[in-house]
């Protein structure tokens, strides 16, 4: 099968590439050798005469002996690219177009016709603008020369890009996480935007069913945490100010949830998002 890859997270796939068999060609040798024999003498003795000619008195000897041979020497130099290793790990999935019973956890799968969207839009933007460079050497008043920069980066590095799919038959839905690591995410200078044109195939590890607001990461947990902490201080001013004749109407929150819905998503531990081919050869 002929692919594009958008995205592949290398090392796993190379790990899994050795479990099925720990080496790699990268040359093969193909030598052909033909060989055999052909020659013939006819040697024939006739009467003299013109009775014995056509009387067919006569003798004959047969003898095969020659040769001939051929032999083809080629060597094919077999480049190790990561189409070629991803390419088995592809071969030894199971192909599947929904969900169902038999599908276990821990099974390598590959999805084709998947449709993808990006579930924490919002919040990336956000991420991508403080990783930009836009803060760069911002100072903090009264923080002593504290590195805000450093700060912004330490909470970014377990980020990851929450992408949402929905399978051909349009009710099975999928989640995945791609790291961000902030350059060379993707392969062959695609960015995020480029997995949401179309559809796509995702391989990788089937984990079960979760929630959105499960897959957390640091600077979620710090936003989360300052957005609570915002509104109980509302709370506390408004309680200062009002009447006690009045019911005070506490504000409702979950704690440290993300944006998700409650729907439950089939969590595939991500190993590649690749662009099936179409060719003629």
């Amino acid at each position: 099968m002929a692919f594009n890859i958008y995205y592949i997270n290398y090392p796993k796939v190379y790990e899994i590439k050795m479990m099925f068999d720990n080496f790699i060609t990268v040359a093969k040798e193909v030598q052909k050798d033909t060989a055999g024999n052909a020659s013939a003498h006819l040697g024939a003795k006739m009467g003299l005469g013109f009775l014995k000619l056509f009387s067919g008195e006569g003798n004959a000897d047969i003898n095969v002996g020659g040769s001939a041979s051929k032999k083809v020497l080629e060597t094919i130099e077999i480049k190790t690219t990561k189409s070629i290793i991803l390419s088995d790990v592809v071969d030894a999935s199971k192909n599947i177009a929904q969900f169902d019973n038999t599908i276990k956890e821990g099974e390598l799968v590959l999805i084709n016709n998947v449709q993808l969207s990006l579930e924490n839009e919002v919040e990336l933007r956000t991420v991508k603008l403080f990783t930009s460079g836009a803060f760069k050497n911002l100072s903090v008043p009264g923080a002593n020369g504290f590195d805000i920069t450093n700060l912004f980066n330490s909470m970014f590095k377990d980020y990851a890009y929450k992408i949402k799919g929905v399978l051909v038959n349009g009710n099975d839905k999928i989640i995945i996480k791609i790291p961000v690591t902030f350059e060379n995410e993707f392969e062959s200078s695609y960015n995020v935007d480029d997995l949401f044109i179309g559809k796509v195939s995702v391989l990788g590890i089937y984990k079960g069913t979760i929630k959105i607001d499960q897959l957390g990461n640091t600077f979620q947990y710090f936003a989360e945490l300052g957005n609570m902490q915002s509104q109980l201080k509302k709370t506390s001013e408004f309680e200062e100010i009002q009447e006690s004749q009045y019911p005070i109407e506490q504000p409702t929150y979950k704690e440290f949830a993300s944006s998700g819905d409650n729907s439950l998503y089939h969590y595939i531990d991500l190993l590649a998002v690749i662009q099936n081919i179409h060719t003629t050869k």
